[in-house]
């Protein structure tokens, strides 16, 4: 391998062991106690050295999160290559999001500021909200055309379905659901299938 291919497969492997790093330390101690400080202590490099990939904490976590989302919409495509059906889209969207914070919690925290991964707004976050709507809204479209809904009312269920998939997600992440934790897919496909149940009927009119 040349030398310079090799120097940037290097670089792109040192580049992926600290956002690795952080993931670790916040599964561990929380992203409030990631510093950078303790990246390199893990990492055996000087901060200077991590300087030269990320300027601070907030440039690592903006990291982690663009690289969450592009992992969602990856599975979001596979939704929309295996299924058709509208209602079932979004069902399969929403399971795709818990199934995403079960695996990997601490990418799912930072990627909506959880457990003190605070990432703060920028115009990218302006551009994955974009893309997520992308999903949503041709799904929520297609079942409002049937029934013959306004448009406000496509982008109010898209409210209402965005709250019910990171509502229960969060309250499953700090143990709050009061029925138990073990019960807590069981209830969150129960309300999903409800409120896709609710927005299908073609009498409910708005």
């Amino acid at each position: 391998m040349p030398n310079k291919e090799r120097r940037k497969k290097e670089k792109a492997e040192l580049r992926q062991q600290i956002l690795d790093v952080a993931r670790d330390i916040a599964a561990n101690d929380g992203w409030q106690n990631v510093t950078i400080r303790k990246i390199c202590e893990q990492i055996k490099y000087t901060a200077p050295i991590v300087y030269q990939y990320f300027e601070s904490k907030e440039m690592i976590l903006q990291s982690l999160r663009k690289d969450g989302f592009v992992q969602v919409f990856h599975l979001f495509e596979t939704v929309d290559k295996k299924y058709k059906a509208p209602e079932k889209r979004l069902f399969e969207y929403a399971l795709t999001w818990w199934n995403f914070a079960i695996q990997y919690p601490e990418i799912y925290q930072v990627m909506f500021n959880l457990q003190g991964a605070v990432c703060l707004q920028n115009e990218g976050n302006i551009k994955i909200h974009n893309t997520v709507m992308d999903y949503y809204h041709p799904a929520f479209e297609s079942i409002n055309q049937k029934a013959k809904r306004s448009e406000i009312y496509c982008l109010e269920l898209t409210d209402n379905f965005i709250a019910i998939i990171h509502g229960f997600i969060s309250m499953n992440m700090a143990n709050k659901i009061k029925s138990g934790n073990e019960r807590a897919l069981l209830i969150y496909k129960n309300s999903l299938q409800r409120f896709i149940h609710s927005i299908n009927d073609i009498n409910t009119k708005k």
